[in-house]
């Protein structure tokens, strides 16, 4: 996947390295440097289906150990 306009604005989509926070309740985790598609425009971020799943994978494992504040580097994690 790779989209060229947000679906939000419609404006041009770059490829970036983002971070990813997620609230898990008890724990909060910041999985660093994650492939992003980010709006020019509006700041919207979006996500390939494979990092979407690779995410979820990394907040799984996460949820065993967690602690109160987690940080991944997502390419090493991958």
């Amino acid at each position: 996947m790779n989209p060229k306009t947000c679906i939000m604005c419609g404006a041009h989509l770059e490829e970036k390295l983002t971070s990813y926070v997620e609230d898990l309740g008890g724990c909060i985790v910041i999985v660093k440097n994650v492939p992003s598609f980010v709006c020019a425009q509006c700041g919207e971020t979006f996500y390939s289906p494979a990092v979407s799943r690779r995410l979820d994978e990394i907040l799984s494992v996460v949820k065993t150990s967690m602690s109160e504040v987690t940080i991944i580097n997502y390419h090493p994690a991958a």
